[in-house]
């Protein structure tokens, strides 16, 4: 019985501290496949000597993005979902990069999750395609 109990204290204690974690996890993964996906675009705007777009799926940056190329060129779409309850937040409705490895203005990323005064990512792109990655505090 005294071993049944102590099970049961360590698990109240350990459940809370996992979902944190996961979370956490989450959030990191979601940043790191939208800092992939943005290499990716430039990389190959410049490889292809072609423009490509880094848009999202659907409606919004939630439902995920992608790396987009034109229909004539043999490359596959590429496509990245964030995790768990991560939210995705821009004002640009997509990223062009041009063969140059350029983009037309600077893009911001906002990716927090559903935990209020948690840190979330502030995923920033210069206009030479430069990736900043910095800890915000998500609202």
């Amino acid at each position: 019985m005294l071993t049944i109990g102590l099970a049961g204290i360590l698990l109240a204690i350990a459940v809370p501290s996992f979902r944190s974690v996961t979370a956490n996890i989450a959030l990191r993964s979601s940043a790191a496949d939208l800092i992939t996906a943005i290499n990716t675009a430039r990389a190959q705007a410049v490889n292809l000597r072609k423009p490509v777009l880094l848009r999202p799926l659907g409606n919004s940056w939630n439902d995920g993005w992608e790396v987009f190329y034109d229909s004539s060129d043999t490359e596959g779409d590429q496509s990245f979902l964030p995790a768990g309850a991560v939210t995705v937040e821009s004002a640009s409705d997509e990223v062009e990069f041009l063969p140059s490895g350029l983009i037309a203005a600077d893009a911001e990323f906002k990716i927090c999750d559903d935990r209020s005064g948690e840190s979330g990512r502030r995923i920033h792109v210069g206009r030479f395609g430069v990736v900043s990655n910095t800890v915000i505090t998500c609202g």
